[in-house]
């Protein structure tokens, strides 16, 4: 996980190494699970906390271009790919960003997904980035790019695609959402559950009767972490009822 490094990007690392702190590396490295046997085993932290990373890319965000971000993103330092992930999305912005730019930034974020190796990574950049660009496009290009993301073996890839979605829910379009839902509602990893579970509950607050029909489908055998937090704003008493349909 390296590349060559800009003069700004190395500048960068070194600040994010002098606002580093041990301590906080350490617990950073045990919340984002890079103890071994974790999903980010081997992960390193200099313990910068995320308002600092973020007011560093305010710092900077009219000077970094797109060689900057890549070598950032490709750092072995989470947080200077976290970094690397707030720039990117600062960079896409339709405002700020003529639109032959932004499709060179979602080249960039499409070929460094797995580079984007946490979920903090994932859910930093997905809605804000891919999730905008999707609405421009045609249905079956959403489809083909979301596709080949979700049918991947990596978990990162498969969680970009649906977390990609909340920014197509955001602007009123669930079709995504629940396409990929059924796609996914069975995969096996935790981060999954809970990155289905969210996105149904996004979508449902948009459209009750979709995620419903959607669960009337599903409750009984989509694992019970998707469950609850796709329940998490409906009534008590509608709650109840689709969880005691989850078979046991």
């Amino acid at each position: 996980m390296s590349a060559p490094m800009t003069a700004l990007a190395d500048e960068l690392v070194e600040r994010l190494r002098s606002l580093g702190d041990s301590d906080d590396a350490v617990a950073k490295a045990r919340y984002l699970q890079a103890f071994p046997g974790g999903y980010a085993e081997g992960d390193e932290f200099v313990g910068v906390r995320v308002p600092q990373v973020r007011a560093l890319a305010r710092d900077v965000r009219r000077s970094v271009e797109l060689d900057d971000l890549d070598a950032l993103l490709q750092h072995s330092i989470h947080e200077a790919r976290l970094l690397g992930a707030v720039l990117v999305v600062e960079l896409y912005k339709p405002a700020k960003t003529p639109p032959e730019k932004r499709d060179k930034v979602i080249e960039l974020v499409l070929a460094r997904i797995e580079n984007l190796d946490n979920w903090d990574l994932v859910d930093t950049v997905a809605p804000h980035t891919l999730g905008r660009w999707l609405l421009d496009k045609a249905e079956a290009e959403q489809d083909r790019v979301l596709d080949d993301l979700a049918a991947s073996p990596s978990l990162w890839r498969r969680r970009f695609a649906m977390v990609t979605t909340l920014g197509m829910i955001r602007a009123g379009e669930l079709r995504q959402t629940f396409r990929l839902a059924e796609l996914l509602v069975d995969d096996e990893h935790d981060l999954m559950h809970k990155a289905v579970g969210w996105m149904l509950r996004e979508a449902g607050l948009r459209d009750r009767e979709m995620l419903d029909a959607f669960l009337e489908r599903h409750a009984a055998t989509m694992p019970r972490t998707a469950l609850r937090s796709a329940l998490e704003k409906h009534d008590a008493a509608s709650r109840q009822d689709f969880m005691a349909r989850r078979s046991t």
